[in-house]
């Protein structure tokens, strides 16, 4: 999957939570970290291990700018 497409998916969660939230879309830190808040209460609610999710996409992260470089 390329680097634009993963932007624009990252846009489009932003938006969405923001919608389900009855705010207008916001891209900033406020939101991000809204985002993260909500998706790690999510985790926990399913039984999903959020930081092993997030160490993992770390990782897949500096893999995926390595080899753009």
């Amino acid at each position: 999957m390329s680097t634009s497409i993963r932007i624009e998916a990252a846009r489009a969660a932003l938006a969405r939570a923001a919608w389900v939230r009855g705010q207008a879309p916001g891209y900033g830190e406020d939101a991000i970290i809204d985002l993260l808040a909500d998706i790690r209460l999510w985790c926990q609610s399913a039984g999903v291990d959020f930081s092993r999710c997030d160490h993992l996409a770390w990782v897949f992260y500096f893999d995926s700018e390595g080899s753009a470089s």
